[in-house]
């Protein structure tokens, strides 16, 4: 679970978002973007999904399953 959070910090930095930016993307607050990030809160598999497509890479590198960002 660790490397999942780990990046989507990292992608989402990669594109310069904020994490008010990708609050407000999925219509959430900073803090539940926060607790992504940390672990502490899980995502719904559609946000994982769109998350992954917004990033560009496969949901298995988002996961932490792959070290390859495409399929």
């Amino acid at each position: 679970m660790m490397v999942m959070n780990n990046r989507i910090k990292e992608l989402r930095k990669e594109k310069h978002w904020t994490q008010q930016k990708l609050a407000d993307y999925f219509h959430v607050s900073v803090s539940t973007v926060g607790n992504w990030e940390r672990g502490r809160t899980p995502m719904l598999i559609d946000d994982f999904h769109t998350l992954a497509q917004i990033f560009g890479v496969s949901m298995e590198y988002l996961g932490g399953y792959r070290d390859e960002r495409n399929e």
